[in-house]
């Protein structure tokens, strides 16, 4: 596959639709740290990262992964949604198939890294996202719709480290949580049985379903 650099020379990149996470265990860490479809122009030396849809194949986690980049944000959710697609040669409706059956969509680089993550460390990604919930509806002064909340790492003292963008222009506000707090919404989950499941859009596991119907 060829890209294009900002000084106009294009260059050759190898890049693969699927990927075995079970076969390439390097290439979690890899994601995690930024290197993933990241590249080096050859003409200029400019750092060029990518977003290209990939699907992400984990059977030791039973899970197979659709990262989709930020730009097929709209399309990946009509896909989740069951929304029918006007195909323009025909002018008429058709199924959106941009999200498998058995794919998890994960959206943008940031989503992809956090539920990697999460994964990686044994953490129900469903719990991880009602976490982001409560934290989200119980901060003041904050535009729910604007932040961004992400999970980055367990901490040796067994709290839950997550990453809120969007509180302050240019900021990143580092917030641990304790891990009980964790299991017993994991624990409870029983008693919100409705915010489980306005988690969901289709396939598509997010907090921010909760918030986007909201004034």
């Amino acid at each position: 596959m060829k890209i294009k650099c900002k000084c106009d020379y294009s260059f050759e990149i190898e890049y693969k639709k699927t990927l075995s996470l079970d076969d390439n265990p390097q290439l979690i860490d890899d994601i995690i740290n930024g290197k993933f479809l990241s590249f080096i122009c050859p003409s200029c030396r400019s750092k060029i990262n990518m977003e290209l849809k990939t699907e992400f194949i984990w059977k030791a986690k039973k899970t197979k992964l659709l990262f989709a980049p930020e730009q097929d944000r709209i399309e990946c959710l009509s896909s989740c949604a069951g929304e029918k697609m006007i195909d323009s040669k025909t002018d008429k409706e058709i199924e959106n198939t941009y999200v498998k059956k058995d794919q998890t969509p994960v959206i943008g680089y940031p989503e992809l890294v956090d539920r990697l993550s999460a994964l990686r460390n044994n953490l129900n990604p469903e719990t991880i996202e009602a976490v982001k919930f409560f934290i989200l509806e119980g901060a003041k002064n904050l535009d729910v719709k604007k932040a961004s909340i992400y999970f980055e790492k367990i901490l040796p003292d067994e709290k839950l480290e997550f990453h809120v963008h969007g509180i302050k222009k240019d900021e990143t506000a580092i917030m641990p949580i304790p891990k009980t707090l964790y299991t017993q919404i994991e624990k409870d989950k029983k008693k919100h049985t409705e915010i489980f499941a306005a988690l969901y859009l289709g396939s598509y596991l997010s907090y921010k379903n909760i918030f986007i119907g909201e004034k």
